[in-house]
Parts: structure tokens; sequence; C-alpha cells
């Protein structure tokens, strides 16, 4: 199956920065509207009305830095969670040793074995949580745990730690899915811009090829675009 294609920005600048020589090019365009639609029909009202929408358009949506934000506090929130549970768990096999000395097979029962390769697993180190809560709740191992010193609270929390892990394990997934989803759209929104000011710039070497003054004033600062200027009148040539 064909993977998509990474979207990309077209121009190198950041997204303020362009969008801010987007509000400069506009404005000049506006101001010359007339010699550009002398040249380029395509370029005639509504265009710098979408062109203005675009820009609106982009500068709303959430920046970059705020998606990530978001992603590392949810994925903050689970680490928190999974140190808590495996401090939770650890505790469970201090417990055993205590009330059950050398029983190496409890151990093995409470998933001892099996915590080396649970201990960063977001989804493997609840369901061992949730396997030693079962084993620790029946009565002839629940009895020994609490004589030892274990809190019945603790036991009851081997359950309800685990499935808060799951549950903030799917929140910080669909973070990360809403910030690339958030980076996309924007992204998108940022080219829609850059072609229009692209366009227009492309359009004014012609336009002004007589005027030094106003073909510099459309120059593009830093950015490129592959987008192709409409059709033109053919080019004529000055002379001296």
């Amino acid at each position: 199956m064909k993977h998509s294609d990474v979207m990309l920005r077209n121009f190198k600048k950041t997204d303020e920065e362009m969008l801010q020589q987007a509000d400069v090019k506009l404005a000049s365009f506006i101001e010359h509207k007339g010699r550009f639609t002398e040249f380029f029909p395509n370029l005639a009202d509504p265009f710098a009305d979408d062109w203005a929408v675009k820009i609106t358009n982009a500068r709303s949506l959430m920046p970059d830095y705020a998606s990530v934000a978001r992603q590392s506090g949810e994925t903050a929130t689970l680490q928190t969670l999974m140190d808590q549970g495996r401090s939770l768990f650890q505790s469970l096999l201090l417990y055993t040793q205590i009330a059950f000395p050398k029983n190496a097979a409890l151990l093995k029962l409470f998933g001892q074995s099996q915590y080396k390769s649970a201990y960063v697993n977001q989804l493997k180190l609840p369901a061992l949580m949730r396997a030693a809560y079962s084993v620790a709740c029946k009565p002839e191992y629940k009895e020994g745990l609490v004589a030892s010193g274990m809190k019945e609270t603790d036991i009851e929390l081997l359950d309800s730690l685990a499935q808060r892990i799951l549950d903030q394990n799917l929140v910080q997934e669909k973070a990360k899915v809403n910030r690339s989803v958030d980076s996309g759209q924007r992204i998108q929104a940022m080219n829609a811009v850059c072609e229009k000011m692209s366009l227009v710039c492309q359009c004014a070497k012609l336009v002004f090829q007589d005027n030094a003054v106003l073909f510099n004033l459309f120059l593009l600062d830093g950015g490129s675009s592959t987008t192709a200027a409409p059709e033109a009148p053919p080019v004529v040539a000055v002379t001296e």
C-alpha cells in the first residue's frame, strides 16, 4: 500500500515571518491591483479577498509549539502514572517475599519474571499489574500480604492504577494523532498563503519590468515556490 507523502512547507521562513511578508505583499498588491490585472486578468477580484482570507485562516490555527506542549503534557502525565505503577508493583513483590519467604513459585505467579520486559511498556505494565491483582485478591494470599503490612487499598490500587495507565496511554496516542493533524492543516494553510504571494511576485516581474522600485518591492525575501504565473501577453522588449 502506498504511503501518503509527507507535507512540507514551500518556504524557508518561519510561519510568522511568512505571514508578515504576505501582509505586506497583499497591501502592495491591492495598491497596484490595476496594473496587475492589465497583464493578468486572473488576479482581478476576488483574488485579493481570497488571499486575505487565507492569511486570516492560517494565522488562526494553533501554532506548532502549542500542539507539542499539549502532547508533552499528556506524556508527562503518563510517565507519572507509570512511575507509580512500577513502585506499587515492586512493593507487592517485597511484601510477597516477606509474607511468603523463599517462595519462588509464588513470585513467578505474581509476575516477577515478566517485570523486566514490562518495565517501560505502557501496555504490558498495566496488564502485569492486573494479573498480579487477581492473584493478590485470593484469600490465601491477600491475608498474608495484609498481615505483612501491605494495605488493602494498595492491593485495590493495582487494578485501578492499571486502568488509569491504559486510559492515559490512549489520551497520549490521541494527542500524537492530533498533533500530526494540526501540523498538516497548518502547513497546508501556510502553503496556500505562500502560493498566492509567490504567484503575485512572479507576475510582478513582468508587470514592473520597467520600474525598478516596484520590481524590487515584489521580490520574495527568502523562501521559494513552484507556482507558475498565469498566461500573459507576449513580453515586449524594452529598448533604450
